[in-house]
């Protein structure tokens, strides 16, 4: 205890630069929680290989070091390692101004509408235009083509009851070229879709209405109608996929082309059929709840007997468990123009999305992807303010977020939306605005029949002044860092590139693999303190080359230069320009840093005490535990007794982890979803 008491200054400066450097890492982490800035994308975030990778550029690093040292060539070890940490330092410093010179945009606000039992069907492609149900439960429900957010109707069509007394409560349709096919009870329907008109109808109940196009120069050989030229009908009913033939055109007869019928696999369920879209002459992109997929259209009979034979894919995928597709749009993929490639975005219940780029040849491939905390309920590809491309609108649990742009970045406002777990379409439509050379925006949302609209002003944060000012400061901050090294110079340096490191690692791997990098680390550094001992090798260069990859605790500061020698790691160098100084490699700060930023990045959202989140009180909680192993290394280092750093400070950090995820967050903190590549 004589021992902690003589050095209990150092240690409690120490300990609060620990607590500021993570501290500084969790307020900049909102600023880069985004996949395009993840080290590895997030994909890469559960692969133990890249954290073996980052693990390898360490040891590469170490080795360069010790080399050129040897080699007498500590000018490019300074000026290398200057430059590097002062990347670093700008990842902290320009959210930090952000946070200073750029201004919060208006929040969004909702408007209730005076609109209710009105169901939207479908949102075509860009938002502005959607179809949908107009008082579906009463004697004649009807269908509704409109824009504006409803504003603008072209045309209505009233919809046949399934039975008399018994009005038609859902109505699945699908966009083709010859018009809109609707299947509204005991029928399937043409409607023309410039006057909504009524072309064609079979008496045929369907859940989906399908048309193929055949023409004389398709491989196909027949239809099931017979006739040369003429299209060829379809229909989705249950798990069946089925030819309408044409004696079924206009009235009801039993018989079929039973050996054209394809079945679904299991997963899909024709009852709930959240998106369907046509892809060239010859295929049709279609999801349901628990399965999605690229279809071909039957170009012949299967040969096999009544639904034997599964329906063709180019392409599929399905969730298993309770996990389902809440969410689903089309469009351009954000960031591309209007007539670019196509994609098609999926959300679900678990929070996942994912982005698939689809060619005008049926091709699909895999694109974007996002893991949020709570279940997706909406989502919509749409131009925010008529800038010339699409951003990608998400209704997560209860809030409305909007990610701008092929780089995704969020839009620093949010809406909260409320209302069960039902899925929400949303529709939107850009409005003039003579201040700004972009337009306002108002969309709109419906939620179990009912509306309600949110109009936006477009707001530019502008960046340039932040990227002038955190440029000057990290600058202004390495000259003197180079020119005057003195103990708080080092340490502020020091604090910064700290949270910037913490915070682009953090974000960028699960906590499982962050754990899997401390554990790594920490048998390193005891290697190498105890055994290789080639780790006091390379403390011992960097202090003589004053270069900032340590924090300083001076017991009682003066002023000079630092001209230490630290003999072992977390011991006590020798008295030159300061008097009882204790020194703690950037290392052992930024280790435990890793854990908390990925706790509060990749652990599911959910509420906790004060205010906080649990996966904010879960990074709380690890820095405590931290701060234990600080308190038990210290109790060596007091005693003279020099100890590697990272086993104790990233044991407590793990243990302090486990502790608090299983109070704040619960079994979910504990799921092991990691593979190698």
């Amino acid at each position: 205890m004589e021992e902690l008491k003589g050095q209990a200054g150092s240690m409690a400066g120490m300990a609060g630069m620990f607590v500021v450097t993570i501290w500084l890492a969790m307020k900049i982490q909102p600023f880069y929680d985004r996949d395009d800035l993840r080290a590895f994308g997030a994909e890469g975030a559960n692969k133990a290989g890249f954290v073996i990778l980052e693990l390898i550029f360490i040891f590469i690093f170490t080795a360069l070091i010790i080399y050129l040292a040897r080699k007498n060539m500590q000018k490019f070890i300074r000026w290398g390692v200057l430059g590097v940490l002062w990347i670093a330092m700008m990842y902290t410093l320009f959210p930090l101004v952000a946070m200073v010179l750029v201004p919060d945009g208006p929040p969004f606000t909702e408007d209730v509408m005076d609109t209710s039992e009105s169901y939207v069907i479908s949102v075509e492609e860009g938002g502005a235009s959607f179809f949908y149900m107009d008082d579906p439960n009463g004697e004649n429900g009807t269908l509704r083509y409109v824009a504006n957010s409803g504003e603008v109707e072209y045309w209505s069509h009233v919809v046949t009851p399934e039975f008399e007394g018994n009005p038609q409560a859902e109505v699945q349709m699908l966009r083709t070229a010859d018009g809109i096919i609707i299947c509204e009870g005991t029928q399937w329907v043409l409607l023309d879709a410039e006057d909504g008109t009524v072309l064609d109808d079979h008496g045929k109940n369907c859940d989906l209405g399908l048309r193929y196009e055949y023409t004389p120069s398709d491989t196909m050989d027949e239809t099931c109608d017979g006739i040369d030229g003429e299209p060829q009908d379809w229909r989705i009913f249950d798990l069946y996929f089925e030819p309408i033939g044409y004696w079924n055109d206009g009235d009801l007869d039993p018989r079929e082309c039973d050996d054209w019928i394809r079945t679904f696999p299991e997963p899909f369920n024709g009852k709930k059929i959240l998106f369907v879209q046509e892809i060239g002459t010859e295929h049709f992109l279609i999801v349901s709840e628990q399965w999605a997929g690229m279809v071909e259209y039957p170009t012949g009979p299967t040969g096999q007997a009544f639904a034997q034979a599964e329906v063709t894919t180019t392409w599929n995928m399905s969730l298993s468990g309770s996990e389902k597709f809440t969410g689903v749009t089309f469009g351009a993929a954000p960031g591309l123009n209007v007539t670019g490639q196509d994609s098609l975005i999926l959300g679900t219940s678990a929070g996942h999305i994912t982005g698939w780029e689809i060619g005008e040849d049926a091709t699909v491939e895999e694109g974007l992807s996002m893991n949020l905390g709570e279940p997706v309920r909406g989502l919509l590809l749409a131009d925010c303010c008529s800038g010339g491309s699409n951003d990608l609108w998400v209704i997560e649990g209860d809030h409305l977020r909007v990610f701008m742009g092929s780089s995704l970045v969020e839009m620093p406002r949010s809406l909260e939306i409320g209302g069960d777990d039902s899925h929400i379409p949303m529709a939107l439509h850009n409005v003039d605005n003579n201040e700004t050379v972009l337009d306002d925006g108002i969309l709109l949302f419906e939620q179990d029949g009912s509306w309600s609209s949110m109009r936006y002003t477009v707001y530019n944060a502008d960046y340039s002044t932040t990227t002038i000012v955190a440029l000057a400061l990290s600058i202004a901050l390495l000259v003197i860092l180079i020119w005057q090294p003195e103990w708080y110079v080092i340490n502020t340096v020091g604090i910064l590139v700290g949270a910037g490191t913490i915070t682009m690692i953090g974000v960028s791997f699960v906590p499982w693999l962050i754990i899997l990098f401390m554990t790594l680390a920490a048998v390193y550094d005891a290697w190498a303190v105890y055994k290789s001992k080639h780790m006091l090798e390379l403390a011992d260069t960097m202090v003589n080359l004053e270069l900032p990859v340590m924090l300083v605790a001076p017991q009682r500061p003066t002023r000079g230069r630092l001209k230490v020698r630290a003999p072992d790691e977390g011991g006590p160098p020798p008295k030159r320009g300061f008097d009882e100084t204790m020194l703690m490699g950037l290392g052992d700060v930024i280790f435990p840093g890793l854990l908390c930023i990925s706790a509060m990045t990749w652990l599911p959202e959910v509420d906790g005490p004060m205010g906080w989140s649990g996966p904010v009180w879960v990074a709380i909680g690890t820095m405590i535990g931290s701060l234990v192993g600080y308190c038990v290394l210290m109790t060596y280092v007091a005693r003279g007794k020099p100890q590697a750093g990272l086993p104790l400070l990233n044991g407590g950090a793990i243990r302090g982890y486990f502790i608090s995820a299983a109070i704040f967050i619960g079994s979910s903190a504990f799921v092991f979803d990691v593979g190698l590549f």
